[in-house]
């Protein structure tokens, strides 16, 4: 390929790129065509590679774009250094004096991963190399508490909420839970989704109003008893709080 001709493909890859990242309902072929000027079957070929490599993610039904792995990665990483400066210290003093795992989750695409995470038997914080992903419908699913429908029924038709989902009962019951999750800005996951585990996560908001993260604590449900869960679940709260941007 020509230089000239390589650019101009660079130029309008990137073009596509910052619209679709300014677009918060993302953009389908015919937007990109529109806003670009692109020849249909160019617009097409560029999104798919674009998609191949990671920095757009492509829905179906109806088939839109959004900002892929890679790009939500380089525009998290000016938010995430502050975030995470911030959450340290916190996540470390939970972890100690409440003598449980403290993680602070984000979610990427559809998935949840871990991003740090402190425990009681470590002196600092931990940040994995790679970011760990957390249980299909477990306490990442709080994170479904601000989605949209389309986002939900997406995700439930990705994963098979019949099959994976079971331990919820019903879409609807899981629905009421995130309601909770919603209004009260903490809660407690039900010991029958972890798995002999008490866990309570609370969610951190970015400058925008948007929940960017949550920061959560897990500890054997034998460890624990009802006030020491409502310490826990009071603790959670304050530091969700505590990190989430202020205007």
């Amino acid at each position: 390929m020509p230089s000239y001709d390589l650019v101009q493909s660079v130029g309008r890859a990137l073009d596509i790129l910052e619209l679709v990242v300014n677009s918060e309902t993302g953009l389908d072929l015919n937007g990109v065509v529109a806003f670009t000027f692109l020849k249909t079957a160019t617009a097409h070929n560029l999104l798919r590679t674009l998609v191949a490599k990671g920095f757009l993610e492509k829905s179906r039904n109806p088939i839109r774009y959004y900002p892929g792995p890679i790009l939500l990665n380089y525009r998290r990483s000016e938010r995430d250094s502050n975030l995470f400066n911030h959450a340290r210290p916190i996540m470390a003093q939970l972890a100690h004096s409440l003598g449980g795992e403290v993680r602070l989750c984000e979610s990427v695409g559809m998935r949840t991963v871990s991003m740090l995470i402190a425990s009681p038997s470590q002196s600092s914080v931990e940040q994995p190399r790679t970011p760990r992903e957390t249980m299909i419908y477990g306490m990442g699913v709080v994170f479904q508490a601000y989605w949209s429908k389309r986002e939900i029924a997406e995700y439930d038709k990705k994963y098979n909420f019949k099959l994976n989902g079971q331990k919820w009962g019903t879409r609807e019951k899981l629905n009421r839970f995130l309601a909770g999750f919603r209004k009260n800005h903490v809660a407690m996951i039900p010991v029958r989704i972890t798995g002999n585990h008490f866990r309570v996560a609370a969610p951190i908001f970015g400058w925008t109003g948007k929940m960017t993260a949550i920061i959560c604590f897990t500890k054997p449900i034998k460890q624990t008893n009802a006030a020491f869960r409502q310490t826990c679940y009071q603790a959670i709260y304050k530091a969700g709080k505590e990190l989430s941007f202020k205007r």
